[in-house]
């Protein structure tokens, strides 16, 4: 099905509507260009695209010059571009997932066809498939869709459609024949709505973007190795462990360790995460006893902020150990889990110990992966 717009020239094609496909409405079209290719932002999905296009002269040639329009979708991941001088985009190849409970895309191929003495050719090139690798973690639900979106004979896409969130939603193309006869003043118009760009830079800024993402990971590793030594050296010095994993809904704690969830729905747990959803009301208990007095203790979270729109996420959490604050408005990193660390030790005391994770005044969800205790006992004589 196709939804025909007033202009005989234009055609919207048919916007596919996974389950759960929410996203804002958006389109945009060049009457005096057409898209030869696209800027694609890929994590664990693809997360946004840009248009590349490229301006038709009155003798139906296509300009060297390159146009970028506006991103659709969020920042996260890294980008690709993919274009195809003398080819004009005709149409999307993809596949549709349902995403924590939204429709998104998972795997996205562009389709070109040759432009010759101004028109479209049978010539037809077709990119290997964009597939972002979803972490074990990342959960979705039912089945796959395939889809498929081809503008008719004679037309080539001048405009994309869909929708979009933090993240792209759905995606489709706006069919049209480009307007040849019209104005100089209306084509500079058209044109001048989008941005010229050069290749080599638009290249050259997803080269620095990976670099900055690579030393950021280099620092992350850094990071890590310290604190995995860190907790070597804890554990030398500890002869008592308590923990607790959270995986599919389930409380996984060792013996020792009571923990239950307060103002939380099990539900929200995912492949080994808990989501702290409600500021304020949502917790954690952790109950043990102690029979000895601790030289040492140390509270080790891996856990998170849900990010917001590929922005940092807000998700403090006030820690409490019998009643004792012994960390206010924590937040946690938002782009990956991360182990921090609590000494606790002059917050225990022989017999029954409580600690207590609340939800503060967040913008964003928070998530715990585990919680530790090493603690290092008093012998009794």
């Amino acid at each position: 099905m196709q939804y025909e717009s007033s202009d005989e020239n234009l055609i919207c094609m048919e916007i596919p509507n996974p389950q759960g496909a929410s996203g804002k409405y958006f389109e945009q079209i060049s009457h005096t260009c057409v898209i030869t290719g696209m800027q694609i932002r890929k994590g664990d999905i693809i997360d946004g695209v840009t248009p590349i296009f490229q301006a038709l002269e009155a003798d139906r040639s296509i300009r060297s010059e390159l146009y970028i329009g506006k991103q659709q979708g969020g920042d996260g991941g890294g980008g690709d571009i993919f274009i195809q001088f003398g080819y004009v985009l005709v149409g999307l190849r993809f596949q549709t997932v349902n995403y924590y409970g939204h429709g998104a895309i998972n795997s996205l191929s562009l389709i070109w066809r040759r432009w010759l003495n101004g028109q479209v050719t049978n010539e037809e090139l077709i990119s290997e498939p964009l597939i972002p690798q979803l972490p074990s973690y990342v959960k979705t639900f039912g089945s796959a869709e395939k889809v498929e979106v081809y503008v008719p004979d004679e037309y080539v896409a001048i405009g994309i459609c869909g929708k979009a969130s933090s993240y792209l939603n759905t995606l489709s193309l706006i069919a049209g024949k480009p307007a040849f006869n019209i104005s100089a003043i209306v084509r500079m118009q058209d044109i001048n709505a989008l941005v010229r760009v050069n290749l080599q830079q638009m290249e050259q800024k997803l080269i620095d973007e990976q670099r900055d993402a690579d030393e950021a990971a280099e620092r992350d590793r850094q990071r890590i190795q310290q604190e995995y030594q860190q907790k070597l050296a804890d554990q030398d010095a500890t002869n008592y462990q308590l923990s607790c994993e959270f995986s599919g809904g389930m409380r996984n704690a060792t013996d020792g360790l009571s923990v239950v969830t307060i103002n939380n729905d099990d539900s929200e747990a995912f492949d080994g995460k808990l989501r702290l959803l409600y500021s304020n009301r949502s917790c954690i208990r952790a109950n043990f006893e102690l029979k000895e007095p601790a030289n040492f203790a140390i509270l080790y979270l891996s856990h998170l902020s849900s990010g917001m729109g590929g922005r940092k996420g807000y998700s403090p959490v006030n820690i409490e150990v019998n009643n004792k604050c012994i960390a206010a408005n924590h937040d946690p990193r938002s782009d990956n889990y991360t182990v921090d660390r609590f000494e606790i030790t002059s917050y225990l005391h022989v017999g029954s110990n409580e600690i207590t994770i609340t939800l503060g005044d967040s913008t964003t969800h928070y998530w715990i992966e585990w919680l530790k205790l090493l603690i290092n006992l008093t012998p009794s004589f």
